[in-house]
């Protein structure tokens, strides 16, 4: 099979999952609960659609080979930097919305996650720069770490969401955790097909098949967690005890304390508040029980 039939094939079907599923997020009316995931999927469509027209135009000779190679080439590396961002604030966004019950270890872990999303940048940054390959080795060299970083950064997060779910008053049937675990998925995917790039020595190899049908899989299993309706979020029920509660105590002390809450008040009550003291404490403002008592007798009738 030609190759740009081959991913004239592939970016079809992506391109018709990732509509599908974007499809269930917006009659859910989740587009808005959860943007970034919303941005994340049009983006995804959008860079699908470009490679796609790309393949097209070469196999009906509207491009040349050499030029329609250096399109394709720099769109996906381009797109599949944008993505690893996009990813990112996605898996932040379910970390947010997962930690709502605790709002202290959310506003805690939110400089911890973003120190790791930039250790992972650097390590990526450094060992490309470590190779004495040329700038495209450069490029190639750091994707491969940003991936690797990326993944991990998933499967942790998909850890502690399937440990502290309980917890958390997070089923494993609401649309936080199905998202994360679609991440996952691809994830273990790209783990795998790291370790074993060297044996992927073409498009229609058996590892570059594998991850398709696992990509295609978790983009299915959105589409079925937006689909269908989500469970009522459980209360959060912890004893006093509990670490997760003291943590949360521990983070609103340093740095999340307790918000504050505006009340208006009509002017009627107001000025019968003022009467109420007036009458109470007197023009001086001492209470007139202590003025009565305070004050010396007046002089004797004879």
């Amino acid at each position: 099979m030609p190759i740009w039939l081959h991913i004239t094939i592939i970016e079809t079907v992506e391109i018709l999952f990732l509509s599908a599923a974007l499809y269930c997020v917006y009659r859910a009316q989740k587009n808005r609960i959860y943007p970034a995931f919303w941005q994340l999927l049009i983006f995804f469509i959008a860079s699908d659609s470009i490679l796609l027209m790309d393949a097209v135009a070469r196999g009906l000779g509207l491009v040349n080979s050499v030029y329609g190679y250096e399109i394709y080439f720099y769109t996906y590396w381009v797109s599949f930097f944008v993505q690893s961002i996009l990813i990112i604030r996605v898996l932040h966004e379910m970390f947010r919305h997962a930690m709502r019950s605790m709002p202290g270890v959310q506003k805690l872990g939110r400089p911890i996650f973003f120190w790791a999303i930039a250790v992972s940048v650097i390590m990526a940054t450094a060992s490309g720069m470590s190779s004495h390959a040329s700038g495209m080795g450069l490029l190639l060299a750091s994707a491969q770490v940003l991936l690797r970083s990326e993944s991990v950064l998933a499967l942790c997060l998909l850890a502690f969401l399937a440990f502290a779910s309980h917890a958390l008053g997070v089923s494993f049937r609401s649309r936080i955790f199905g998202v994360t675990f679609g991440f996952g998925l691809m994830a273990t995917s790209n783990l795998v097909a790291s370790a074993l790039a060297l044996h992927m020595t073409s498009l229609s190899s058996t590892i570059n098949l594998v991850q398709e049908g696992v990509y295609l899989s978790a983009i299915a299993l959105w589409s079925g967690y937006f689909l269908r309706p989500e469970p009522v979020r459980n209360l959060v029920a912890l004893p006093v005890s509990s670490p997760l509660m003291r943590w949360n105590e521990v983070a609103r002390t340093l740095g999340n304390p307790a918000g504050a809450v505006a009340v208006s008040y009509p002017p009627s009550f107001m000025s019968d508040v003022f009467d109420l003291v007036n009458n109470v404490m007197g023009p001086t403002g001492v209470p007139r029980e202590v003025t009565a008592a305070a004050a010396p007798p007046g002089p004797i009738a004879s």
